[in-house]
């Protein structure tokens, strides 16, 4: 039935469309504002999110087995095969999801965007009739409280995992989170203390593992996270912000003002304009469909990155570890690509428009993530002080008072700093030996034998 639906969609040229072009189109006639930056990173985050199925999902957890009634089990799915898998970087199966976080203030448009793909019937990825014969994605907008055990499972006395787990649930689909406060709050209470290392493995490696009094919970997921937050609940700690792809939401004057022309001309839409963006949204959704089945049914033989890309990551602004997520990037949109074709390696060029995205994203991620940076580069410029007394600060005015995870950030982000230093005291004294730091760029000393005079 598969193979007979997607034989039928690429006659009708389906699979053609060029999907980036479509969607600007779709969300142009429908008033959307600022979105024509974000758009493209939630089309690569559905392209890397096919991939990995394809890379991940031959050996399926969730397969039924006879008539096992109590085992956990995905009837149809998607991204459901049998090959072997295909990227394996340092001889390791690599999990290619692309996770988003959208920052920005209160009404900017963070919940528009989740929306406008997983609202339900609506969303542009959301189709509950097919999902449930395996004919597109699982989608759920999760709840605005959420605790550790709601999210990712518990036990009872017997040690069987009790009710449904969203993460468990949600494997092969997208979930989206219009406020991922929900989450981290959730961390800060006594019942879910794990939320935040539970978090880190399944959006990293999609494995859930956790050993309680009355036995194991223990499978692996394959869900795609999107969530938005506010700036003042921007919480990136303990690793958070290598796995999740940032986007910036900006809010000004100007901006309200387009909002409220285009809510004006999103009422006053003619009903034959209405029709025709809901045919054009089904023909979305059903490349969507389409182009996951080809991907899956008819695959890539391997990857090949170009020179021209691979310069473009040696690039100084793009840190080590954020490198991986722009290959990511890439992936996806390689996948989604008009000009995708399967049976051969798939190859990632730098072309202009990847070249834009790639840059578009770039800036939007040093908004975000330099912002604590500059923040204390500000506050303690040509500042020497102590070590622990820095952690303090960092703990005050950028971790929420998490000392350990200002300890996490001093590392990932001061260090490699050029004008940050560090010097242990030279004291010959008892007790423990004191870091200074210095915040700013140590005047040379010279020597003033060394000058010759004229």
């Amino acid at each position: 039935m598969r193979h007979r639906l997607w034989h039928q969609a690429n006659i009708c040229g389906v699979d053609t469309m060029n999907i980036f072009e479509t969607m600007q189109d779709y969300v142009d006639r429908n008033h959307y504002i600022d979105v024509a930056d974000k758009i493209p990173v939630f089309l690569c985050s559905i392209g890397t999110h096919i991939f990995n199925g394809l890379n991940k999902c031959g050996t399926c957890p969730f397969i039924p087995v006879g008539d096992d009634e109590e085992g956990f089990a995905i009837d149809s799915c998607i991204l459901r095969h049998d090959k072997a898998p295909l990227y394996t970087p340092m001889s390791h199966v690599a999990d290619t999801r692309l996770h988003i976080l959208m920052r920005g203030m209160k009404g900017s448009g963070k919940s528009v965007l989740i929306n406008l793909f997983l609202a339900p019937r609506t969303g542009l990825l959301a189709n509950a009739s097919n999902a449930s014969i395996g004919m597109a994605f699982r989608t759920d907008i999760g709840p605005n409280s959420i605790t550790e055990a709601g999210m990712f499972g518990s036990v009872n006395e017997e040690g069987e995992i009790m009710g449904r787990p969203l993460a468990r649930e949600m494997c092969g689909g997208f979930l989206g989170f219009e406020e991922f406060s929900s989450l981290v709050d959730a961390a800060k209470k006594d019942h879910s203390t794990d939320m935040t290392n539970q978090m880190l493995t399944s959006v990293d490696n999609g494995r859930v593992k956790k050993a309680m009094r009355a036995g194991w919970v223990e499978y692996t997921t394959r869900y795609t996270l999107w969530a938005g937050t506010q700036p003042g609940r921007f919480e990136m700690e303990s690793g958070m912000d290598r796995r999740f792809f940032i986007i910036d939401i900006d809010m000004n004057p100007e901006k309200e003002i387009l909002f409220k022309k285009a809510q004006a001309k999103q009422a006053s839409m003619s009903n034959m304009e209405r029709l025709e963006l809901a045919d054009i949204a089904i023909k979305i959704k059903d490349f969507f469909t389409e182009r996951a089945m080809e991907v899956i049914m008819n695959p890539p033989t391997g990857l090949w990155f170009d020179d021209e890309f691979n310069e473009w990551l040696f690039k100084p602004e793009v840190r080590s570890h954020e490198a991986d997520l722009f290959r990511r990037l890439a992936i996806g949109y390689a996948i989604m690509s008009p000009d995708y074709v399967g049976g051969d390696k798939l190859a990632i060029k730098m072309t202009p428009q990847l070249r834009q995205i790639l840059d578009d994203c770039l800036k939007m991620r040093r908004n975000v993530m330099d912002g604590d940076l500059l923040l204390i580069k500000t506050a303690f410029w040509n500042t020497q002080m102590s070590r622990s007394n820095l952690l303090k600060e960092v703990s005050r005015m950028i971790t929420n008072g998490d000392y350990q995870a200002a300890k996490r950030w001093v590392e990932d982000n001061l260090i490699i700093q050029p004008w940050y230093s560090e010097e242990r005291s030279a004291s010959s004294g008892r007790g423990r030996k004191g870091v200074s730091v210095f915040i700013g760029y140590e005047p040379k000393t010279i020597d003033a034998k060394a000058v010759k005079l004229e």
